[in-house]
């Protein structure tokens, strides 16, 4: 008793969509912009082909076939101008109406001549090599469903020897290992589908779902087949987990259920296996598919015996609700249950027919096996000769190809000598112009630096001069710790955030002293920022705050904001004022310019970056500085 037709059926529909989804990634045809595609154009052509893809992985036959028609229609009025472009349309186009005659309306033999079509139309192409394959290997699948699997083994065979001429990568080769493997199974050939079987197991780790799901379904079979029923309880029983809750694969997750229904009733296990038939049969019901249904038949006539229904088992023999399928694995399952309900039902004459049939089609069926086992034995003879000829021509141009290159080492060494003693020349040269570039940059950052020092001393003094002749008291200890902080900042290039801190701290308490309008300032620090470690342009934060006092504060007064946190390997400091923002005819003044000289130099010489920059804000402005964790400030 056993379900592999359907298997049969699924492994058809599951390797064309990964044929859909394969040409789409390996042959690139990628989609076009829907702006560059006209109606009437190749280029529209092919992304609708691309889509036609797509409905066939959802199911949406009725998308299918309009998609179809209308690439068809298109085709045909350019018949007698065709360029390789429609000629690579033609071929697609051909393949796909291959896999759409197998896998929704069930006519391999249909899906084999559009196969072979699009093999021909696809000679002289260049750069299909993917699609190529695949139309090899939905040969390969269409001519196991016909039963033919010495021919099956044979196109995959052929498949697998142009991928490895293609250079194509292992992972590539999941379908066609899964197909050679599967061929043999249902061959009956248990040892050499063993054997594929493991060759295909090294590559599970590297399977996506839908390949995952061919392999866990079709080794089940195998297991099932051998009469491994717990072995193939498991297989069947991941095949099913991996494709549940998805709505694109119900048609799987249902195949599974309805698989796994078996193998319970091959176990006796007669509640599990109802849950999963009553399932199944109610998706297949819904779509009307009826070699699943005609298997799910036979499923509840040997669930009806398990549970000792004997009546109920012979009714639904006696009127069969789904006529005959025209497939030898089925009318052999169901030929057996039937003869079983005959003997336990008493109809002994019934049994000697049914068991009659049965066994001439057993007969039918291991006769054909075992010509199909002695075919492949010997078109896998074929394959290895052929390879074996192959490989002794590649060794030759091999040991051709090594004394040549040895000739040619000998030459390419006498020439690497006399090029090593020009590089030699030319990095001594080169290393004379980095030490005077590095001069050159040195002296540009120190007169830089040199700058912005009289600036601000200038403009500290011209605040206490103000106050003085205004009659105020004049606080000449900040002014003391100004200029001295500031010579000290002139004479190097980096100090620490704590210690710029500091200067602003300064700067500010003599700023607002003149400032007719109160000020408001205010240090905002995370606490996961440790200022004394983290470094930057020395005097960079207190350009931006003389920028944000002069322009937006001075006058009217208001608040000074300095926030400083993390972001993500990066520190971001951040001064906000409330002013009046930029006037859209600001320039950039003198430590604006020198901050952007600075960083400028000194992102030449890191490969982490110093951002900086300068916005309005609703009401006010913000200037902004991000230190990267990892910044030197060597410019050497």
């Amino acid at each position: 008793m056993a379900i592999n037709q359907p298997i049969r059926l699924r492994w058809g529909l599951m390797a064309t969509v990964l044929v859909v989804i394969f040409v789409t990634t390996a042959c690139g045809y990628g989609r076009q912009s829907g702006a560059s595609a006209q109606t009437d154009s190749d280029a529209y052509y092919q992304q609708l082909m691309e889509q036609h893809k797509r409905w066939y992985a959802a199911m949406n036959v009725d998308s299918m076939v309009m998609s179809s028609e209308r690439i068809h229609q298109y085709l045909s009025k350019h018949q007698n101008d065709e360029n390789d472009a429609r000629r690579r349309l033609k071929a697609e186009w051909l393949k796909a109406r291959g896999v759409y005659y197998t896998a929704i309306l069930g006519r391999p033999d249909s899906g084999l001549v559009y196969t072979e079509r699009a093999l021909q139309q696809m000679e002289g192409l260049t750069g299909i090599d993917g699609l190529r394959i695949i139309a090899m290997a939905n040969r390969g699948d269409f001519y196991r469903q016909l039963g033919q699997m010495d021919r099956s083994v044979d196109a995959y065979l052929q498949a697998l020897e142009e991928a490895d001429a293609t250079g194509m990568e292992d992972t590539m080769k999941v379908a066609l290992l899964l197909g050679v493997s599967t061929a043999y199974t249902f061959m009956g050939d248990y040892q050499n589908s063993q054997r594929w079987w493991q060759k295909t197991s090294h590559l599970v780790p590297q399977m996506n779902k839908g390949d995952l799901f061919i392999y866990y379904n079709n080794r089940g079979n195998d297991h099932y087949f051998q009469q491994q029923y717990k072995e193939a309880l498991d297989c069947f029983t991941r095949a099913a987990e991996l494709v549940k809750g998805n709505d694109d694969k119900k048609w799987d997750y249902y195949t599974a259920l309805t698989n796994l229904g078996e193998i319970e009733v091959c176990l006796g296990n007669a509640e599990s296996a109802r849950a999963y038939i009553t399932k199944a049969d109610s998706f297949f019901h819904a779509v009307d598919f009826q070699p699943l249904l005609y298997y799910l038949e036979t499923e509840r006539i040997e669930l009806a015996l398990v549970e000792g229904r004997k009546a109920e088992a012979l009714r639904m023999v006696q009127h069969c609700e789904y006529k005959d399928v025209a497939i030898p694995a089925a009318k052999l399952l169901r030929l057996k249950a039937e003869e079983q309900v005959m003997n336990e039902t008493g109809h002994y004459q019934d049994a000697y027919r049914v068991h009659q049939k049965l066994h001439q089609l057993k007969d039918s069926i291991q006769n054909a096996n075992t010509q199909m086992q002695m075919n492949a034995r010997l078109m896998q003879y074929e394959h290895d000769k052929r390879l074996i000829e192959q490989q002794r021509t590649i060794d030759q141009e091999r040991m051709q190809s090594r004394l040549a290159w040895a000739l040619l080492a000998v030459a390419l060494l006498a020439v690497c000598l006399l090029g090593v003693l020009t590089v030699l020349w030319r990095r001594r040269q080169r290393m004379k112009d980095v030490q005077t570039r590095q001069q050159i940059i040195g002296m540009r950052m120190e007169n830089t630096r040199n700058r912005i020092t009289p600036h601000f001393i200038y403009n500290a003094l011209s605040h206490e001069m103000l106050a003085q002749m205004e009659g105020k008291e004049p606080d000449l200890s900040h002014l003391t710790q100004l200029l001295r902080r500031g010579i000290e900042q002139a004479d190097v290039l980096e100090t620490t955030l704590a210690e710029e801190l500091n200067f602003v701290d300064y700067y500010v308490s003599i700023e607002r002293q003149q400032m007719p309008q109160p000020l408001l300032y205010s240090k905002v620090i995370a606490d996961d920022v440790d200022t004394k470690s983290v470094r930057l342009p020395a005097m960079t934060i207190q350009i931006f705050v003389e920028n944000a006092v002069k322009h937006g504060l001075r006058r009217q007064g208001g608040e000074l904001t300095i926030r400083i946190k993390r972001h993500e390997k990066n520190t971001l400091v951040e001064v906000i004022d409330n002013g009046q923002g930029l006037s859209p005819s600001y320039q950039e003044h003198t430590g604006m310019r020198v901050v952007r000289q600075t960083i400028q130099m000194l992102n030449e010489c890191n490969r982490q970056q110093i951002d900086f920059g300068l916005e309005n804000l609703e009401q006010g402005c913000r200037s902004w500085l991000l230190l990267p964790d990892d910044y030197h400030y060597n410019l050497t």
